[in-house]
């Protein structure tokens, strides 16, 4: 009996750092989907059962809302769940405009993408940066859209989880925070896509916010390009294995200096231009998965990673995804 007492204690503690996993899924953001035989291999790997792909943008030409950038199916999509995302600028919203015809315009044009594909689906996420001054029309946009399609998904930023009594919260089926692209793009040593330090400003804010959440953690790179202490460019998909040759010199963690002129991919780079790599390493996942588990007021039923790329896959081992799935 005694031994039996002195066990209850490890086993109850065992069962509460038991994990479970949590579906895999990827947003797909590029302009043409055609998949590679590696991306086909990870999705396979990781049991991967939905994709999120980006349709099309909508933006403002001459004051009118209109889609661009729409993605052109070179690949059948089998064995996965499609929910199409529209990005939409927050530009739009600032206009008068009439949201019961945007939404039918917008329905409209994702069923053509779906009929010429032969696509079903069964959910619709828009993905908008919506600011005080525009929240009126995206929230009475969105329920002009529910009555042409009831499940609705949205993405949500940091600040929008923060201050949910002034940004509001749209009434949808979740949300998914995108747990990136914390901070400013700057010549300073700031890193825009993940930085604890800023994060850790919003996330006590989680175990209040009344939206269930999902969770996009960030597996893409870029290298900010600075030129006379001004950022001229963001060079996308770049990474520090980039910087490792003769066209340039390490100068702190992440910086690097330019030493000659030469084309890069097409890009011009200067001598004494600097590089700012910015890149999310594993442990900074893991770090992510684990604050967010502290904080989150119940687990995510789904984990996204931005974004499918063979490039992006590559820099990661396997386990990583497969870790970050667990909660």
């Amino acid at each position: 009996m005694k031994k039996l007492v002195l066990l209850l204690p490890i086993l109850f503690l065992l069962s509460c750092s038991k994990t479970e996993p949590v579906p895999l899924a990827f947003y797909y953001w590029r302009t043409t989907f055609q998949l590679s035989s590696s991306e086909k291999e990870i999705l396979k790997e990781l049991e991967v059962k939905k994709l999120y792909i980006r349709y099309f943008d909508v933006a403002l030409k001459e004051n009118e809302p209109i889609p661009i950038a729409s993605v052109v199916f070179n690949d059948k999509v089998e064995g996965v769940e499609v929910v199409p995302v529209i990005y939409i600028k927050n530009e739009v919203f600032l206009q008068n405009i009439q949201t019961q015809e945007l939404a039918r315009k917008i329905f409209d044009f994702i069923g053509q993408i779906n009929r010429k594909n032969g696509i079903e689906i069964d959910e619709i996420q828009f993905d908008c940066d919506w600011s005080l001054a525009s929240k009126q029309n995206y929230f009475q946009f969105i329920d002009e859209f529910k009555k042409l399609h009831s499940k609705l998904s949205t993405t949500i930023r940091l600040h929008q989880v923060k201050y949910p009594e002034k940004t509001g919260v749209p009434e949808v089926l979740n949300g998914v925070l995108m747990y990136y692209n914390m901070g400013v793009i700057s010549a300073g040593d700031n890193n825009s896509i993940y930085e604890r330090a800023i994060a850790e400003r919003y996330i006590k804010s989680l175990k209040n916010y009344s939206l269930p959440l999902n969770i996009a953690l960030p597996i893409f790179s870029w290298g900010v390009h600075i030129r006379n202490g001004v950022v001229v460019n963001l060079i996308g998909g770049m990474r520090e294995k980039d910087v490792q040759n003769n066209h340039f010199e390490a100068l702190a963690k992440h910086r690097f200096r330019v030493v000659d002129d030469f084309l890069y991919k097409g890009r011009y780079l200067a001598k004494n231009d600097i590089i700012k790599i910015e890149e999310p390493s594993e442990s900074q996942l893991k770090e992510m998965v684990s604050d967010l588990k502290k904080n989150l007021k119940s687990n995510p039923k789904e984990i996204i990673l931005y974004d499918l790329n063979e490039s992006n896959l590559s820099e990661y081992e396997n386990e990583i995804f497969k870790a970050v799935s667990h909660w």
